[in-house]
């Protein structure tokens, strides 16, 4: 019989709550949703030389390259807070 460890046991315990599933879904679409903004932004193959329409669209895109990683594990990191105040006010 293969010896059991309580880490592995309490990781697969949080990934299949509801709470955690709901969690990972929102940093999941989060994810998709600056990563289709950042493929919007993206430079054109044709270099046009307006320079002060091209400022702007790269500080949005340069914003959701930031975004697309810190917003999801923000939303994972705030989720597992809320969860385990949870279930501290809950003992």
């Amino acid at each position: 019989m293969a010896h059991k460890s309580p880490v592995v046991d309490d990781l697969l315990h949080l990934a299949s709550a509801p709470r955690s599933r709901s969690v990972v879904m929102a940093a999941a679409v989060s994810f998709a949703v600056c990563h289709v903004v950042v493929l919007a932004t993206a430079p054109a193959a044709i270099v046009s030389g307006d320079l002060d329409a091209e400022i702007p669209r790269q500080l949005v895109q340069f914003a959701a390259v930031l975004c697309r990683f810190a917003v999801p594990f923000g939303i994972l990191i705030v989720g597992m807070m809320h969860r385990r105040t949870k279930a501290k006010l809950k003992l």
